[in-house]
């Protein structure tokens, strides 16, 4: 079997040998189709119907172009592009959102990739030219670090490709230059101060993502519904983890629509019937406070369901360093006067929510009030 060149709206021309043209073809990759790359988004945005699966060819391209710029031999750099191809392979439907329930059932997707590579058939394929374990094991290896990074593959491919399904105009990054600066010493990725700017505007990028699509108060309703749909159909109704495993989006709300509690929401979902924010707050104000027993005690109030949603920390770096002309060493953190402010940015834009079904939603909004005014 030849290997394939694949068009892309992204990267243009994705070429693939027959080693990675035979691994996309198997049925644990296909279902990466049915997994949206950004979960809820689409309720939001209509465009972000995106998925896993080109997310992953993406991501290949890009990490074989950092290969080439570090001058990596020919079989290194054939394992990354495999670890850059594979490593969202384990992601149940729904991705980090669903992981934040399923995982205490099933394990993280890193755990699920490694398992589908060991006894799949994408292990048994990847077998004919390299260890499957030694494959399913890379994300430990050092040169990891050229998907994984905040300068990584990855992350460079999903923030382009979410700004360019989503219409937002906030994923503009000059890859290229990026990657043209990269440099691998000591076990470490990082980049030339002539990069300084480039990688600067990938952070100020990723911020600007979160905060206008990723964590937009829409999207965080949507997210949260599913997690109490998960959280029921798991926990409650004993719906059988495992099925979760070759289910896509659709196939997997449709399967939660069947359950009683977790169908509310599910239901809701797939008509797009959303709750409604009632109160925002900063999460320093529930700080020590029991989150489960103040929900209790405001839907009792309120007479009705409520979700309070504490957005999580998103703007943490890896601490990826700089080469200055000098030849020293600094983590961009530490270096960069863009990137504290970013990091004080986002204390400031944090907010935990209160939601409530639309028809109390007036009542809601006055039981909030009075509560959090004490």
């Amino acid at each position: 079997m030849p290997g394939l060149s694949i068009k892309d709206p992204i990267h243009g021309t994705i070429e693939l040998d027959e080693l990675e043209s035979s691994i996309i073809d198997t049925a644990d990759f296909q279902r990466l189709r049915g997994i949206r790359q950004l979960a809820t988004a689409y309720l939001v945005y209509p465009g972000a119907n995106h998925t896993r699966f080109e997310h992953s060819l993406g991501t290949l391209h890009l990490a074989s172009g950092i290969c080439r710029r570090l001058g990596l031999e020919e079989e290194l750099a054939r394992k990354v592009r495999l670890h850059a191809l594979l490593h969202d392979l384990g992601h149940v439907a729904f991705s980090h959102e669903a992981e934040r329930v399923t995982a205490k059932y099933l394990g993280t997707h890193e755990k699920l990739g490694k398992e589908k590579i060991m006894k799949g058939e994408v292990g048994d394929i990847i077998s004919s030219a390299f260890s499957k374990k030694e494959i399913a094991d890379f994300a430990s290896s050092p040169h990891a670090q050229i998907i994984s990074s905040d300068i990584g593959a990855d992350r460079m491919d999903y923030l382009k490709r979410d700004a360019y399904y989503t219409g937002v105009a906030y994923g503009v990054i000059d890859e290229e230059r990026i990657m043209n600066k990269m440099y691998f010493e000591n076990n470490e990725l990082g980049v030339e101060e002539g990069a300084l700017e480039a990688s600067e505007s990938l952070l100020i990028a990723r911020f600007m993502m979160f905060s206008t699509v990723y964590l937009h108060h829409t999207v965080r309703i949507a997210s949260a519904m599913l997690e109490r749909s998960l959280q029921a159909a798991l926990g409650q109704e004993k719906l059988d983890p495992k099925q979760l495993l070759s289910t896509g989006d659709q196939q997997t709300l449709a399967l939660l629509s069947k359950t009683r509690k977790a169908g509310e929401y599910a239901s809701a979902l797939l008509s797009r019937k959303l709750y409604k924010q009632v109160y925002s707050l900063p999460p320093s104000r529930l700080a020590g406070k029991d989150i489960s027993k103040t929900e209790s005690e405001l839907s009792s109030l309120a007479g009705c369901g409520l979700i309070i949603d504490v957005a999580p920390n998103f703007f943490k770096l890896s601490g990826f360093k700089v080469k200055m002309h000098s030849g020293k060493k600094q983590e961009m953190g530490k270096m960069s006067e863009m990137v504290r402010a970013l990091e004080l940015a986002e204390e400031s834009r944090k907010k935990a929510l209160v939601l409530a079904p639309a028809q109390c939603r007036e009542k809601a909004e006055k039981i909030c009030r009075d509560y959090f005014s004490g």
